[in-house]
């Protein structure tokens, strides 16, 4: 079709060594999403791999990857291709069970001071019934993951994500995980000496939503980091803590300035952060 937008070849496949297989269960189908920042979509699947999407009667086509996590319970992401300026991409959760979504708009290029540093907006929304009717409950900001944290292993390195308070997330890097790093992923210490130690206290600004019991949505931002080696992506995860696995993508740039739009997935193991949530923070005020 003329009006599809294609990607570009040789994709950046990053940390994508345990995604779970592309998932072709919405091929065909149609939803119209009533959303609460007062903008209606409609998503069109027209195949495993091309959906339409956008403002009723200025869908455009893209090429999508989709992720199930659970019963009904998909990530569903896309860019517009060529990148528009500033870059654009949607990450949806679309709970076909309940009826209920939650789109991540992430952008690359608002920011002047850091033009390498995407900004996110989550907006919640629920698909029209077939008689017209819309749900009225939706998925929501939880404070049910703070105090805790989870080691998460992505194949080659393991980082451990700590869910310090509501709005404020730590990294770890647990010994075994510091020599994995360096192991196998020794471009993750490129440009160490402009940051601190790996095993100091890094943190940052996160939003997470409950989908359902077990599951939910995670959006992690590195501003700081961004601050600091000069680029920091937006990572959106599904996870389904019921089976210690999560989906999720990471828009932005690669270490080299290439750009980044992929899928990939982990499993993970609960984690003693008692060390970690002492420790002062350096960078906010609590």
């Amino acid at each position: 079709m003329a009006d599809e937008k294609k990607l570009t070849p040789g994709k950046h496949e990053g940390m994508s060594i345990f995604r779970p297989p592309l998932c072709l269960e919405l091929a065909g189908k149609s939803f119209e999403l009533v959303m609460d920042d007062g903008y209606d979509k409609n998503l069109v699947f027209r195949s495993g791999n091309s959906l339409k999407f956008g403002d009723p009667g200025k869908e455009e086509w893209y090429d999508y990857e989709c992720i199930k996590m659970d019963d009904q319970c998909y990530l569903v992401n896309f860019e517009h291709i060529p990148f528009p300026e500033p870059r654009y991409g949607v990450a949806i959760v679309l709970d076909e069970r309940e009826g209920l979504v939650t789109v991540c708009y992430a952008t690359l290029g608002r920011d002047p001071k850091l033009p390498r540093m995407p900004t996110t907006e989550i907006v919640f929304g629920a698909v029209r019934r077939p008689d017209g009717t819309v749900p009225t409950v939706r998925h929501g900001y939880t404070d049910e993951m703070a105090g805790t944290a989870i080691d998460w292993n992505y194949g080659t390195f393991n980082i451990a994500h700590v869910y310090y308070s509501e709005r404020l997330y730590r990294v770890a890097f647990t010994p075994r995980a510091l020599e994995r790093v360096r192991r196998n992923s020794p471009d993750m210490m490129a440009g160490a000496d402009s940051r601190p130690p790996m095993q100091a206290v890094y943190e940052d600004y996160w939003d997470c939503v409950k989908i359902r019991d077990g599951v939910y949505a995670v959006n992690l931002l590195e501003t700081n980091l961004c601050r600091r080696v000069g680029h920091g992506n937006s990572l959106f995860f599904l996870m389904n803590l019921n089976e210690m696995h999560d989906a999720g993508r990471s828009f932005g740039t690669s270490v080299d300035g290439k750009d980044e739009n992929y899928t990939f997935g982990a499993f993970g193991t609960w984690y003693d952060a008692t060390e970690e949530m002492k420790r002062p923070s350096m960078y906010y005020i609590h």
